[in-house]
This record gives structure tokens, sequence and C-alpha cells, in this order.
């Protein structure tokens, strides 16, 4: 997609910008692509509109940008940590008339409005339009353990380092949900994602303000493993750790139905 084809006639039937909160390693990149894959939405992979917005890029610069970015991720096959994300038979990287448009950041999105708190309330603003906030989950210890294997050698790292750190991510981002309005936050557990996509889908695409097309869900299931990897059993927790984080998640309402062994 060339920069003749981006003109502001793309943006004029715009409803909502879709800002991705959390975690790495949750699940994100797969949600961002079935949005991507509507045919009345664009989301971006990674391209970190928060620090384009503490840059001072405008909604008409940033806009062009999230069609480009996710017209050439769509190009390389959506593909991420080496496996595809794109929606066979759908929209990728295009779009009909964009109704919602994106970008899937979520851990980098968190930490970095959580450090910039003026950025994060100038969003709504400067994008120009009402902004939907996008909470995906996952098991803690799963995701605890790719970060420990990602960051560290899981030979002779320390574990509790890497808790610390993911500790911390939830403790940012739930700060940030308590100061949005409930009708913009919509929280989502990647588990239930692969058991269950025709509930989980028809539910996020009722809160962005999508119909659900004829069997995209039947597409979309096409690129959804049955069942989550379960990272935690790729590396040594004790039973201290294990213990340690339980307690941590206790005062989180939205982890209280994850254990290590669930």
């Amino acid at each position: 997609m060339n920069e003749i084809e981006m003109n502001e006639a793309f943006f004029g039937s715009l409803k909502y910008f879709c800002m991705f909160i959390g975690y790495p390693y949750s699940g994100h990149s797969l949600v961002g692509s079935i949005i991507d894959a509507h045919p009345n939405a664009a989301i971006s992979h990674e391209l970190h509109v928060g620090k384009l917005l503490k840059k001072g890029f405008s909604k008409e610069q940033i806009f062009p940008m999230i069609v480009s970015n996710a017209f050439k991720f769509a190009q390389q096959g959506r593909t991420w940590n080496n496996y595809s994300y794109a929606i066979p038979g759908e929209w990728n990287g295009r779009f009909k008339q964009l109704l919602v448009i994106g970008d899937k950041k979520g851990g980098g999105s968190s930490k970095f409005f959580s450090k910039k708190p003026e950025v994060f309330d100038s969003v709504g603003l400067t994008i120009g339009l009402p902004v939907k906030y996008v909470h995906v989950m996952r098991n803690p210890y799963d995701m605890i353990s790719t970060l420990f294997r990602k960051s560290q050698n899981p030979k002779t790292g320390d574990i509790r380092i890497a808790i610390e750190k993911f500790i911390k991510r939830i403790e940012r981002t739930d700060k940030i949900k308590k100061s949005i309005n409930g009708v913009d936050w919509h929280d989502m557990y990647h588990e239930e994602v692969l058991a269950k996509p025709e509930e989980t889908i028809t539910s996020l695409f009722r809160f962005l303000g999508l119909d659900v097309p004829e069997g995209f869900i039947e597409n979309c299931k096409k690129v959804i493993y049955p069942n989550p990897h379960k990272s935690r059993f790729d590396v040594t927790w004790t039973a201290e750790d294990i213990d340690f984080v339980a307690n941590e998640l206790a005062r989180f309402d939205h982890f209280s139905c994850y254990s290590y062994h669930s």
C-alpha cells in the first residue's frame, strides 16, 4: 500500500481507537491479528503509538502509519516468534471501511504509560476518538516462565527476578485499569480464546462495535491452537516461588482463576 492510497478519506468513518494494555507473552498478538483480519479494522503490530504520541505525532501522521504497518506485517504473514497469525480467507492488513484502528503493543504500552502518565492522559484528545482498551491475560506462571527464558539463562538465572518484574507489570496495569471507565475496558483470557473462540471473539467484536462476518470465526479457528502451551513446565519452579506468586496474585481479582496447577 503506497502513500498515495493512504488519504484522509480512509479515516472519516472511524468510531474507536483500540489500545492493548497488559503483559508480554499473554496472547496479544493473536487477538490483534483477529481484529486486524476484520474488514472494518486495522491493527498495527508493535508500532508503539505511545512513543509516537510522546514525540508529538498527530493522528494525521499516526493513522497512516498504522495502516501501512498492518499492511506490511500482513505481507509478511503476520509472523511473530516464528508463528503466523494471519487469518486465512480474511482481510489481514486490508479493509473495506475503517471503523476501528489501533496498535498491538500490550506489555510495552503498560510499562510506557505508567512512566509517562501525561502521555496516557492525552491519548484520547490527540487521537480524536473514543479509546477502547483490550487487556489480554494468561496463566501468570506461563508468562513469567517465558519472560524468564527470554531474559535469562534458565540454568543459571534467578526466576525470582522475572517474578518480581512481572508482578510490577500487573500492578501497573491494574492502576491503569482503575483509571478507565469500565465500558471502555475489555478483559480477555488467552485460555478462553482457545477453548471458546465463538464466545470470546463475538464478545470482543461487540465491545469494538464490529459485526461478526459469516465464516470469520471458523477461519480464526484454523490458526488457534486447541490448547495453550504451559511453559511453566519448561523451567524449574520451587514450592516457595509458586506460593509467592499465588500470594501476590491474590491481590488482583482478575487473576483469581489461575494457579500453578490449573
